[in-house]
Parts: C-alpha cells; sequence; structure tokens
C-alpha cells in the first residue's frame, strides 16, 4: 500500500487534534448535531441494517445509538484519533468495538471475517481528508467490506469543479482537503456496481466547512447520499444486431 503524508499525519497527530478541538468532557450529548442529521435521513431512506461500519466514527455516539436503540449485531467504528477511541471506550463499554487507523490502514480490512460483511458503511465528512495517493485503496478497501446489496452512506463536499482546500490547523501547508463534482460517491457510482437509492443536496447550515471563506458558493454544497451495491441489477443486456 502507498504511503501517505497526510493519512500518516491524521493518525499521529491531527486526529487528536481534532478531537480536542470539538469535545468537551462536561458537555456530551447524547448525538452531536451532525449525527443526527445523518440518523434522520438513514431513516428517511428506511434501508435495512443489522451490521454497520463507520468510518471516522470519532468516540461513536452514533454508532451507539444505534446499538443502544436498534439493537443491532455488529456497531464497529474506524478513527484515526486514539484519543477519541480511549474516549469512546471509557464511555460505551464493549457494546461497540473501535479500532485506530484510516480507511486505507487499518485492521478491519485484513480481517477476512468482514470481506461482503457490512450492511451499512458510513463516511462522514471523510473522503475530502483521505490523501490522493490513498484515495482509490479506500475505495476498494470500503467495497471489499460491503456485501451484496448493502449500501453506503456519504456525507461528502458537492462542488462545481475539483477543489482543494488546505487544513489550516495544520502548519506546512501538506494537509489539504479535495473536493470532487458529484462527490467522491461519484467514483462508486462509475464502476456500474452502485446506484443512488436516497439523496439529499444542501448548503451548509450547521457549520460543516467551519470558517473557510470563499466566493465560491459552490464550496459550500454538501450531499447526503446513499449508495446500494449490486454485482448484476445495474447493467442491461446488450442485444446483437442480426442486420
Amino acid at each position: 500500500m502507498k504511503e501517505s503524508k497526510q493519512d500518516n499525519y491524521y493518525l499521529v497527530k491531527e486526529g487528536n487534534s481534532f478531537f480536542h478541538r470539538n469535545i468537551k468532557d462536561d458537555d456530551i450529548p447524547e448525538l452531536r448535531t451532525n449525527k443526527k442529521v445523518i440518523l434522520d435521513h438513514i431513516n428517511e431512506s428506511k434501508i435495512e441494517f443489522q451490521n454497520v461500519l463507520e468510518f471516522g466514527c470519532n468516540y461513536g455516539d452514533l454508532l451507539f445509538y444505534f446499538q443502544n436503540k436498534n439493537k443491532l449485531k455488529n456497531c464497529i467504528g474506524v478513527e484515526p484519533s486514539s484519543d477519541a477511541i480511549e474516549f469512546g471506550k471509557k464511555k460505551y463499554g464493549k457494546k461497540i468495538k473501535l479500532y485506530n487507523g484510516t480507511i486505507a490502514k487499518n485492521t478491519i480490512n485484513s480481517n477476512k471475517k468482514f470481506e461482503n460483511f457490512f450492511d451499512l458503511i458510513i463516511i462522514d465528512d471523510v473522503f475530502g481528508w483521505v490523501s490522493r495517493e490513498t484515495i482509490l485503496q479506500s475505495v476498494a478497501n470500503i467495497d471489499n467490506l460491503l456485501k451484496n446489496d448493502g449500501h453506503i452512506f456519504i456525507r461528502d463536499f458537492f462542488p462545481d469543479k475539483c477543489i482543494r482546500n488546505k487544513n489550516h490547523h495544520v502548519k506546512g501547508g501538506f494537509v489539504s482537503n479535495f473536493k470532487v463534482p458529484q462527490s467522491h460517491a461519484s467514483i462508486f457510482l462509475s464502476t456500474g456496481i452502485y446506484e443512488i437509492h436516497w439523496q439529499k443536496i444542501f448548503f451548509d447550515n450547521i457549520g460543516m466547512s467551519t470558517n473557510y471563506k470563499t466566493n465560491n458558493i459552490f464550496n459550500y454544497r454538501w450531499t447526503d447520499v446513499i449508495l446500494k451495491k449490486s454485482y448484476k441489477n445495474y447493467f442491461f443486456e446488450s442485444e446483437k444486431n442480426e442486420n
């Protein structure tokens, strides 16, 4: 697998820095605002699932909510912040399972048990922070973990062109957020084995775009999209013309 300076920086430092910038020990809601919106959208889509994996789960509040309210079989999270994982384990115990890593590099990917295993994989505002060196490896890993007829929930920017924004929290300018037209869901759709099951396109009104200012309004356009996987249902047989 290719090495990525950006991915490694999230594992070593920025993942923990993000966690501490945004989480206060004395004020922990049942669900953070952005996770409430995701929960509402998943419920609205009416998809069914028993085994869920979330990449970039932070301390696992959405996963615990699923486990506590829906009594799912498996609620598993992968998160680059070791401090967030420690916090989640102390708060939720063994009801959910949390692992340190990125989409490209984690122990779930190499475990044969999890091949074609999950009914639902959630990627909430993570794809933009995946380095371009490992983006295709990350997509392949997700596909390998998702079972046929399973679903992927993606929250991502939905700009009008390819855009790169530097992370203003990181010195040196080597960590960027990458936005691609039609969101990173377009990579899955281009394979022909994914179709859109449910989608909303919206402009940021809950502060997800942080303090980044730009004169391009499409920098603030997002999508929540649920893709459904099928190896055979989305292709049409080409008929031979005998004339």
